[in-house]
Order: C-alpha cells, then sequence, then structure tokens
C-alpha cells in the first residue's frame, strides 16, 4: 500500500500537444484518473507534483476532480523554486493558479528564484525521498526531458526499497482503445 505518490512526466511541447483542448489532453487525463483511482483505492492519500505543465498538471486537475469522490485526497504542490512560472503565458498561469488554489499543501524547495539547474535535480530527490511511488509517463521510443528523472529514478529505486511505475505509450494506447470500444457500444 502507497500513500504518497510523486507524478510526472512529459510536458505538453514534447507530445506535440499546443492546446488544452486537444483530444490527447482529454485521453491523457482520463487515463491518469483511471490510474489514480487504482492506487487510491488501495490506500493513496497524497498525490505529489513539482507543478511542471504537461503530464503534472493535467494529474492535479484529475486530483481535483477526484476529490468529490475521495475526499480524503491530498494534494501537493513542491516546486523546485520560487516564482517557477514566471515564463508561463497567462492561459497557463490560470491553471496553474487553479491548482495552487486547490492544493491541500504548497511550497518551494528553495526559498528564491531559479539559480541553476541543480534546485531541479533537487527537486526531483526531494520527490523520491518524500514518496512511497512515482508514476512516470515515459516512454523510451521518445526521449525527452523525463529521461533524466527516469535514469535517477531507476538508480533510486536499484538502491532502495522504493517503487516506480513507468508507464508506456503501449499502455496508455491499450486503455484509450479499451475507452473509444466501450463509448461505442
Amino acid at each position: 500500500m502507497y500513500k504518497t505518490m510523486y507524478i510526472t512526466g512529459y510536458k505538453p511541447y514534447e507530445l506535440n500537444i499546443f492546446n488544452e483542448t486537444a483530444k490527447e489532453v482529454t485521453y491523457l487525463k482520463k487515463f491518469i484518473a483511471h490510474k489514480l483511482t487504482g492506487y487510491i483505492e488501495d490506500g493513496l492519500e497524497w498525490v505529489l507534483i513539482q507543478g511542471h505543465l504537461g503530464i503534472e498538471l493535467w494529474a492535479a486537475e484529475c486530483v481535483i476532480d477526484l476529490k468529490s469522490v475521495y475526499p480524503d485526497l491530498k494534494l501537493g504542490v513542491i516546486t523546485p523554486f520560487e516564482n517557477h512560472t514566471e515564463k508561463w503565458n497567462d492561459t497557463n498561469l490560470l491553471r496553474y493558479q487553479h491548482v495552487i488554489g486547490q492544493a491541500d499543501y504548497v511550497n518551494a524547495i528553495y526559498q528564491r528564484p531559479y539559480e541553476g539547474p541543480h534546485q531541479f535535480q533537487a527537486g526531483d530527490q526531494f520527490m523520491l525521498d518524500h514518496t512511497d511511488i512515482t508514476v512516470l509517463i515515459y516512454d523510451e521510443e521518445q526521449e525527452a526531458s523525463p529521461k533524466f528523472f527516469k535514469r535517477k529514478l531507476v538508480d533510486f529505486t536499484e538502491k532502495t526499497n522504493y517503487t516506480c511505475d513507468i508507464v508506456t505509450f503501449d499502455e496508455i494506447t491499450s486503455f484509450i482503445n479499451d475507452l473509444q470500444w466501450s463509448e461505442e457500444i
């Protein structure tokens, strides 16, 4: 049983998604909600993110929606540094502010603005040290920014008793195909 989860993965542009209303976002969020529900029913209490665009914010939105069914579920947003959204456009800022407004815990590891990549590395390590499981949406066929975290995650799991659930595109595609098939019936 896992009490705390970190969920992360691709940024939208790494998936060629440039609009939040794209059908791919809808399907990804349905997949994430399905994945989270299984863990919640097994005792998951907290979902943590670092506040990155893409998988992390979509997961946070799923947690917010799932709270109506699972009111004890908690969302934590722990950014690597303060003001990490300062270069985001207004649309993304509004979505982020909505998530922050609904989160149960919000903080930054470094209580100062961006200084260097070490802050992202510290954020990743914090998540590994303070959760029981990581769900990483990542596929070897499409390398992108999550590849760096994946290396750290695999090393960490080999040295500790930590658990990870690495979700590939095959798993997501299978879920979407099943979903589309059931919607046709």
